[in-house]
């Protein structure tokens, strides 16, 4: 009985803040790297890719010493924490709604599954619940990292941005915002179940004994590299409406102003980074959210086992 138990909302909740603080601390200076290439407009910024990568760097350091890397990561983590919580709690219940319509229209329930378009709408509806109602924390976090804003506290922050926009200051970028995440999220979790499952088929095929770890960890990082890429336009069009409201109105206004002054490859400012870091990343919270998982099942087996066998043995006594 005790080992049918499924994990609660709580332990879902928990997993996904472990793995997003954890993802958010380690990966942080990808993120402040990628925010400073995005804000650089035009011909801006010393060149393009690697060298314009150890340049930004470089300047970093020196004005705030190799810590000015770590700068936003406690917006982040305001984010971050709650957002991947939000996001696995959503993604749980949404898979829950989704198998149960699924049994109720297949032949045989026992064998019915979520389909490749099923996985792919979870994943985009939970990442867009998640990510609208944390969006003042996407605001804050990349103003933080941005040279654009010197702000010396969270509160300083909250209040300047309040001051010049009120609520809406903290929901710019809202639109291109969802277009980046929906997509991603859904191409995410669509590449990263159909990933798994091709791994476990040449593991049995080769008969090799893969540990679930590695399916997961593999998978996230094939799954975040490739999703990565289709939605970075979108990514470049946030960043620069969230740091120059002013200059940067709509999403399509930005759009054309980006291409006419940059080319389609300013759309592509930052990419590499944000691909290492989503690969990463993606693997890595998926990787720990699934461990917190199976370790708190195992433990609430052998709980339940436990207390199974305690009233026995007390008659025996």
């Amino acid at each position: 009985m005790g080992a049918d138990k499924k994990p609660g909302s709580i332990v879902h909740l928990g997993a996904g803040a472990v793995s997003g603080v954890t993802s958010c601390v380690l990966l942080q200076p990808f993120d402040l790297i990628k925010t400073r290439l995005q804000q650089q407009q035009g011909g801006a910024g010393g060149g393009r890719g690697i060298s314009a990568i150890t340049t930004t760097v470089r300047n970093v350091i020196m004005s705030d010493g190799a810590r000015g890397l770590w700068r936003g990561t406690v917006p982040s983590l305001i984010r971050n924490a709650p957002g991947t919580s939000l996001y696995f709690y959503f993604l749980n219940h949404t898979k829950g709604l989704c198998l149960a319509a699924e049994k109720r229209l297949a032949h045989d329930p026992t064998k019915a599954k979520i389909s490749a378009t099923g996985n792919m709408i979870i994943g985009a509806s939970s990442r867009a619940f998640a990510g609208f109602l944390l969006m003042p924390g996407t605001v804050l976090k990349v103003q933080y990292e941005s040279s654009l804003y010197r702000y010396t506290g969270i509160l300083g922050a909250v209040n300047e941005i309040w001051r010049k926009g009120g609520v809406r200051g903290f929901f710019i970028g809202a639109v291109p915002t969802a277009i980046r995440d929906a997509p991603y999220a859904g191409l995410y979790l669509l590449l990263y179940e159909a990933f798994k499952g091709q791994e476990r088929a040449i593991a049995q095929r080769k008969n090799v004994l893969l540990a679930e770890t590695t399916v997961t960890m593999v998978a996230g990082v094939a799954a975040g590299l490739a999703a990565s890429y289709i939605t970075q336009p979108f990514d470049m069009i946030k960043t620069r409406m969230q740091l120059c409201p002013q200059e940067y109105r709509t999403v399509l206004q930005s759009f054309g102003k980006i291409f006419s002054e940059e080319s389609f490859q300013g759309f592509f400012r930052g990419i590499s980074l944000r691909v290492l870091r989503k690969g990463i990343q993606a693997s890595l919270v998926f990787t720990l959210y699934e461990w917190v998982l199976r370790t708190s099942a195992t433990k609430g087996n052998s709980h339940s086992s436990s207390s199974e066998t305690e009233p026995s043995a007390k008659l025996k006594a």
